[in-house]
């Protein structure tokens, strides 16, 4: 248990990561057997029951990662919106509301190494490349009205996914099936809603939702990159 106590410290040192994902990339690897890394080396020492502590505790922290709110959601919401890319590289998804300093189970930082603080517009989208890139928002208010562009940052990985750059095949996120057919995620957890881009209180709050309910909102909004 003790080797097992120092690997985790020595895990630790690699976050928070910046633009990458080193140590989600490192639990992932890990866990599906699919790379070698230094310490499984160490991790091969350890007894079978301490290596069984040692993967449950990956899985968990992997899920702490992304973050943990979710918002349970009626498959109506599916309702004619399974499309996603609308042309002109814009992309219409379903979207949630992440990031409010304190929230119980949700990291103290970005992916980008950034601290998460009251006030900051940014989002998350599905896939390590998109981190660090700008997008600009906009949310439908019905009979082809919009709000206006909102620019921001993509600081973090999520809703659900981190391995889902649905925009470079123009498909919808990974998520609408999932939710669709009420699949599990690969550590067990139940996706309850669709959304394929996560932004904060403050960025749904320049998209003209009221502050009170920002912090819970969920609905469908339209991005796409920008410089």
């Amino acid at each position: 248990m003790a080797r097992l106590i120092l690997v985790l410290l020595a895990l630790s040192f690699l976050a928070p990561s910046f633009a990458k994902d080193p140590l989600g990339d490192l639990i992932r690897g890990y866990i599906d057997k699919k790379t070698q890394i230094k310490p499984v080396e160490v991790i091969k020492r350890i007894s079978e029951k301490d290596r069984t502590v040692f993967e449950e505790m990956f899985i968990h922290i992997v899920a702490r990662s992304l973050f943990e709110r979710k918002k349970v959601v009626s498959q109506t919401v599916l309702r004619n919106h399974e499309t996603a890319y609308m042309g002109n590289n814009i992309f219409h998804v379903y979207g949630t509301s992440f990031g409010k300093p304190g929230n119980k189970g949700e990291s103290a930082y970005f992916k980008d190494g950034s601290r998460v603080v009251d006030g900051i517009v940014t989002g998350a989208l599905p896939d390590n490349s998109a981190v660090g890139k700008f997008i600009v928002v906009r949310r439908p208010l019905g009979n082809g009205k919009y709000t206006g562009w909102v620019r921001m940052p993509i600081k973090d990985l999520g809703p659900w996914f981190r391995d889902d750059p649905y925009w470079v095949t123009r498909s919808a996120p990974r998520a609408v099936e999932y939710f669709k057919h009420k699949k599990r995620r690969w550590d067990g957890r139940l996706v309850v809603n669709p959304a394929g881009i996560d932004l904060t209180p403050w960025a749904w709050q320049k998209l003209g939702i009221p502050k009170e309910q920002s912090y819970n909102y969920s609905g469908y909004v339209e991005w796409k990159f920008s410089n």
